[in-house]
């Protein structure tokens, strides 16, 4: 094998690392290990193609209609008429997604693309490694933000539902804007380590390589910290509290219906909006699950890639999925929209009508003070400003 093929394969395996690197900290988690591992040329390329396909061209398509979506739901979400508790925390999470889906694409989806082409050198090995950090902080910061917000706004539901006098106490502004100061914190802060687990050195002329500092490959870090914790605490423990509230709501949900309980307005209202969680609870749960079965070390490194395409992809969907969530069944959300697209849509017919009725007016009084004799073209005519 020649020297240049010597190194133009090198530069693939960097390549392949660096993404590799990328994979298992974006779900979103990589704890850089996985790399030690030799995969063959065929496979890395087959690798690199799957990545593509999946970072490359699904999340960016999901994203972009996830992203439409999300800021038409902050929107309505935003509005004076939404204004319960539940809803703040509905504010933190489209907030949290769309953040989640503009750094999913940013990390993954870009450099899927450019990594199939050695000749993009300048976003490779120069603008990568210097937001490869930045990226995975902000992006696990959203992720552990938008976790733990799903469970708040779970907690509250159970609670405004399963104990209704109690909830007048304790669901209110107050407090909703005291846990999601709290979680916010928490999540900043928890995810600081990550700022000082890799960065990047010069490996030549405008070349830069995302390398693991001495801290990113201690045993606190890459074991306790970025394995068990990062298990525990964004899957393991979220999961398990979303999948017995949501039963437990669920179950009271059946109770309210069969006692035809729900006589006001309001009722209705919490009703349907705990309908909406649980179904957004459900979606949260499928989506996340499969990355939990990503942090399992001891399956096949190739197999474990192949999966960690599918979950990433997933992840970014459980944030794009929220707005067809929202319409589909939340009724004062589809409300609040359709009267939203109305007024968007009467103000342009008004305008429209406006401008037709000044032109007709204009022209009325042209043909006025000209006479009866000039025609309607020569009238447009004397109407339009000179060049």
């Amino acid at each position: 094998m020649s020297h240049e093929q010597d190194k133009t394969l090198a530069d693939g395996e960097d390549s392949f690392l660096q993404i590799t690197m990328k994979v298992k900290e974006l779900n979103l988690k990589v704890n850089l290990t996985y790399g030690e591992d030799q995969i063959q040329d065929n496979g890395m390329d087959g690798m690199l193609q799957l990545m593509f396909i999946f970072w490359g061209v699904i999340i960016p398509i999901i994203g972009v209609i996830g992203l439409v979506g999300n800021i038409l739901t902050g929107i309505i979400l935003f509005r004076r008429e939404m204004r319960s508790t539940t809803v703040y925390f509905l504010r933190t999470l489209v907030i949290t997604d769309t953040g989640i889906i503009i750094g999913a694409i940013m990390g993954v989806s870009v450099i899927s693309i450019t990594q199939l082409n050695q000749h993009e050198w300048l976003f490779n090995h120069v603008i990568y490694p210097h937001i490869f950090t930045p990226t995975n902080y902000f992006v696990m910061a959203l992720q552990t933000l938008n976790v733990w917000a799903t469970v708040a706004v779970s907690v509250e539901r159970y609670i405004a539902i399963c104990f209704p006098f109690k909830s007048i106490n304790i669901c209110n502004k107050r407090n909703a804007y005291i846990i999601i100061g709290v979680t916010t914190v928490f999540s900043t802060a928890y995810n600081i380590p990550r700022c000082f687990a890799t960065g990047y050195t010069v490996c030549g002329n405008n070349c830069f390589m995302i390398i693991t500092t001495e801290f990113g490959q201690s045993y606190f870090y890459t074991v306790i910290y970025s394995g068990w914790l990062y298990t525990i605490l964004i899957y393991v423990i979220p999961l398990l509290i979303l999948g017995i509230l949501n039963v437990l709501l669920i179950l009271e949900l059946m109770r309210m219906r069969q006692r035809r309980c729900l006589t006001n307005t309001k009722e209705n209202t919490e009703f349907n909006m705990s309908i909406v969680l649980v179904i957004i609870v459900v979606v949260f749960i499928i989506c996340q699950t499969p990355g939990l079965v990503a942090q399992f070390h001891f399956l096949d490194t190739v197999f474990l890639m192949k999966w960690t395409c599918v979950s990433n992809t997933l992840f970014v969907l459980n944030s794009s999925l929220n707005f067809l969530i929202y319409t589909a069944v939340g009724k004062k959300f589809r409300t609040l929209l359709l009267k939203m697209a109305k007024n968007c849509l009467c103000r342009n017919l008004y305008v429209n009508v406006s401008n037709t009725d000044r032109e007709l007016t204009t022209l009325t009084t042209m043909k006025e003070t000209y006479g009866t004799g000039v025609k309607l073209d020569e009238l447009s005519a004397l109407n339009k400003p000179d060049n």
